[in-house]
């Protein structure tokens, strides 16, 4: 500062050499030189917070004492890191003082907040495209039930999908909004945070805080509120704004007193506002909580790596395979200890697969009834051969049919309710004894005379096992089923 071709931090890295050993007098250099005492506090702060200065005891007439570190002897020592001081880069790789001044300086452009932004608004835009062309965009807009078909083909997740396996809407869900005012609420605030926190933590990694936020925040919400559909970003900004506390917690160290106190508060308000939203009717406070919770340990997991030493940066990586766990953990967890998420797997059942078992083995028995039990009531000398093959085909055309509805069926489980489960195991076993019954009557056709009374008595047996589970259907459906 007392050389004007000098860079401020240089100069006074210098002045304390000049000093030494004596410790250097920032206050009495300000009123000597008729510095401003706030630029000079705000250098020496980042001096400070760089481990390139220390304080020392002062005087009562010449105010507070700093002296050079050996860290600050070696700069002035060495020509690139004194180029690095100047161009306010980091001294060493694991600067990490030079990272957070960046930061503070707010020199790293938003881009990916501005994809996700456009990303958000562009999946709104064709979502109400649909509805309009539809003749529901007013609905849309107002985020009205009448326009809950376009935000399921936009991404939106609800337990259903979750039944259906449509894990990726677990993703989606995040960048779909119910209603104009949702997405005008969500994406001022993502502008608002999203800057400030992109620069913190680099875009890379904040686009990995977001959408794992996004992830964490859809698996509690849909796991604790199985009744409704999910959707919007609220959960991913609760995310960023854990990252943004973990990331004050993590570096509070190099950061000026001011900014501390003021992290503290909005820290604070922000907490409050978010509890106070969480409560409002249809709003997920467990899809905020889990998008908190997902965005403060991904940051956690982050900080270790960026600034940790080797054997904790690749357990940081590894971290992530538990977290990814855990929100799977979860949804299984929810499913099988929430009474409405048992009572949405019955409901399901019913209305999915009910009518295509009852009306796959209706088809079935028709077929079996009209073109293959008067062939097998014939002598087998009597059957016109055209006839028989005619018939095979059909019931190869039955069989694998069937054998799609019984995988189906298989991958539909297991369920966590035991009435859900208990009718897909007795459907599928229904299902199957069918196809057998099927493969037993072609086999018989297929004989010809050749058959034996084993070979009828087999026909026979699946017969008897067909009607003893159609029986159990009828019971657990309290219906009348084919």
């Amino acid at each position: 500062m007392s050389e004007d071709h000098l860079h401020p931090l240089e100069s006074i890295l210098r002045m304390c050499a000049a000093a030494a050993p004596e410790p250097w007098y920032p206050r009495l250099f300000a009123k000597q030189e008729g510095v401003n005492p706030q630029a000079l506090s705000h250098c020496l702060e980042e001096l400070w917070i760089s481990g390139l200065i220390e304080r020392t005891d002062g005087d009562p007439e010449k105010g507070p004492a700093v002296s050079l570190t050996r860290q600050g002897q070696r700069v002035l020592l060495d020509p690139e890191m004194l180029r690095r001081l100047r161009a306010d880069e980091p001294l060493s790789p694991n600067d990490r003082a030079a990272v957070i001044r960046q930061v503070l300086h707010g020199r790293t452009r938003p881009y990916v907040t501005q994809l996700l932004l456009a990303v958000n608004v562009l999946v709104f835009a064709a979502g109400y495209y649909a509805a309009e062309k539809a003749g529901v965009g007013p609905a849309f807009l107002q985020g009205a039930p009448a326009a809950l078909f376009f935000w399921d083909k936009s991404g939106a997740i609800n337990p259903i999908h979750v039944l259906e396996g449509q894990w990726w809407r677990l993703l989606t869900a995040g960048f779909v909004h119910i209603g104009f005012m949702h997405l005008l609420m969500n994406m001022v605030s993502l502008f608002v945070i999203g800057r400030f926190i992109e620069s913190m933590w680099g875009r890379l990694r904040y686009l990995v805080i977001y959408l794992v936020s996004v992830l964490g925040g859809c698996c509690l919400g849909i796991a604790y509120t199985p009744s409704a559909i999910l959707a919007g970003a609220s959960g991913a900004i609760c995310g960023l704004l854990a990252a943004e506390a973990v990331w004050f917690l993590f570096n509070r160290r190099y950061l000026p007193h001011t900014l501390r106190r003021r992290a503290r508060t909005v820290f604070l308000v922000n907490l409050v506002l978010l509890v106070f939203i969480s409560s409002f009717k249809n709003v997920s406070g467990w899809g905020h909580f889990g998008g908190a919770v997902a965005g403060a340990l991904t940051a956690i997991l982050l900080q270790l790596y960026r600034f940790g030493p080797p054997f904790w940066r690749w357990l940081a990586i590894a971290g992530f395979v538990p977290l990814v766990w855990y929100g799977h953990f979860t949804l299984s967890h929810a499913r099988f200890t929430n009474p409405a998420w048992q009572r949405t797997e019955e409901e399901y059942f019913a209305h999915r697969f009910y009518p295509l078992v009852r009306d796959s083995l209706g088809e079935a028995h028709e077929v079996y009834q009209e073109k293959v039990g008067p062939l097998l009531e014939k002598h087998p000398t009597r059957r016109d051969p055209a006839q028989v093959e005619a018939v095979l085909p059909i019931l190869d055309v039955q069989k694998r049919a069937l054998n799609v509805l019984a995988a189906q069926l298989d991958h539909a489980g297991p369920y966590a309710s035991p009435e859900a489960e208990e009718a897909r195991q007795v459907g599928r076993e229904y299902v199957l004894a069918m196809v057998e019954w099927f493969a037993e009557a072609e086999h018989i056709l297929q004989l010809g005379d050749k058959r034996t009374d084993k070979d009828r008595q087999a026909l026979r047996q699946r017969e008897e096992k067909v009607k003893d589970l159609r029986r159990k259907w009828e019971e657990l459906f309290e219906e009348e089923a084919p």
